[in-house]
């Protein structure tokens, strides 16, 4: 009779978890009466809140929970919190300090089980895609009253990015709208890690066999928009086919190529206020089609054990546009040791970074803004070093060193020389 009776209890606790308005505390409130009145012993009573709350778990996880909308049950927050000092020296100007702070937040959700929204806010500037970051003491906007450098000034939040996501399998994808770069990338030489790009992405993967994995990545970047009829669409495609083969338990290779073909960039206005590319008055001279090779290899556990992993990468870019002239050539090669990610107490990881990259070798809106402000002409020696405090918390350690590739009269903007240019950002980081 009493396991007749736990069936029934069982049922009607099933019921109310399922219903909308149901609440904990209600469920353990009645379970907590039976308790008091011998039906149930205080073991079989904290056995049932257990498993009652375990199975709202998951419900909610699997999205089957009839008391709240799917959509809900599926959404994931995530996001950051970061602290920077930021040392700069430059041979043309005085010596900077700056504390600066990044905030992001995202939130994803299942609209079926084929597709799905994402959508993220930080802190920034609309003319700045290359950065999140805010200068504390500092703000963009004036009024009559207080001047651009009142203290405790509020900051600007911008839409990071929106996107929609098809999955037409477990191996083919589509997203439109603005989102992370789809591009595996292994330094930040061509690329801003805070480029998000606007228009349409399709992922394709395959494996090929136990120890081949196959990726196709395609991007259509939307430029700008086109206000011509006589004129091309500014836009950027790139089709990037790549494999990642285990050798080994220990051994990995991975490797890609990259294809990019640009429209309406040749004969365009620059869309830097000062480009570093090469312009015939205030338009760009040359297209930014481009080859862009990448490779990486690395190893578990090296030198006995001593580090928990150690890589070596590089990669090249060429600009095969018509007409360029010998500064069309890029490149950056470096070295990692220690855990693939920092994310828990005690982990740690080193890099080095050595870039290059030519006037017309790429278009100079998209590169690191942090190595040599974004130029292209200029080469660079990166530092790194990450530490984590905790869980989900990191100490980082950023240095660069870098110059013009040429020797430069003297100008307004300094005197003759490489200018070499010295950047140190040391980073307190938070994830959610």
């Amino acid at each position: 009779m009493k396991k007749l009776f736990m069936i029934a209890v069982l049922a009607l606790l099933s019921v109310c978890v399922m219903a909308p308005q149901a609440k904990a505390g209600e469920v353990d409130m009645l379970i907590q009466k039976l308790v008091e009145k011998g039906i149930l012993t205080p073991g079989e009573g904290a056995t049932l809140i257990v498993e009652t709350k375990e199975e709202v778990k998951k419900q909610l996880a699997s999205g089957k929970s009839e008391s709240v909308p799917s959509w809900v049950q599926t959404m994931k927050l995530k996001g950051d919190f970061r602290f920077r000092y930021q040392f700069d020296r430059h041979t043309s100007t005085s010596n900077e300090n700056r504390a600066r702070m990044r905030a992001r937040v995202g939130v994803e959700a299942k609209a079926n089980d084929k597709m799905k929204v994402g959508i993220g806010i930080a802190t920034g500037k609309v003319n700045d895609p290359r950065s999140t970051n805010i200068t504390l003491g500092q703000t963009g906007s004036k009024d009559s009253t207080f001047n651009t450098n009142t203290p405790g000034s509020f900051k600007n939040i911008i839409l990071d990015y929106a996107y929609g996501e098809y999955a037409f399998n477990n191996n083919l994808s589509l997203i439109a709208g603005k989102f992370s770069n789809p591009l595996w990338r292994v330094t930040d030489l061509l690329w801003d890690g805070d480029i998000n790009p606007e228009g349409v992405a399709v992922n394709l993967t395959h494996k090929l066999s136990t120890s081949i994995d196959l990726f196709m990545n395609n991007l259509l970047f939307i430029l700008d928009e086109n206000t011509s009829v006589e004129s091309k669409y500014p836009m950027m495609g790139a089709i990037q086919p790549g494999f990642n083969y285990a050798i080994s338990d220990s051994l990995k290779l991975k490797g890609a190529v990259t294809g990019y073909f640009f429209s309406g960039v040749e004969k365009r206005a620059s869309f830097r206020n000062r480009s570093t590319n090469t312009l015939n008055g205030s338009v760009y001279k040359y297209n930014y089609n481009s080859v862009n090779p990448s490779m990486e290899f690395s190893i578990k556990e090296p030198f006995g054990g001593i580090v928990p992993s150690a890589s070596i990468f590089s990669e090249g870019v060429f600009n095969v546009s018509e007409d360029v002239d010998n500064a069309r050539g890029g490149f950056a090669a470096g070295v990692k040791f220690g855990a693939e990610r920092v994310s828990n107490k005690g982990d740690w990881q080193a890099r080095l970074i050595y870039g290059k990259l030519s006037r017309d070798a790429w278009l100079d809106i998209f590169p690191d803004s942090d190595r040599y402000s974004g130029r292209t002409n200029m080469k660079s020696y990166e530092a790194i070093f990450s530490y984590g405090l905790g869980k989900n918390t990191s100490l980082d350690f950023d240095y660069y060193y870098s110059q013009d590739l040429n020797k430069v009269a003297t100008s307004s903007s300094g005197p003759a020389g490489y200018r070499p240019s010295h950047m140190l950002q040391v980073d307190w980081n938070l994830k959610f």
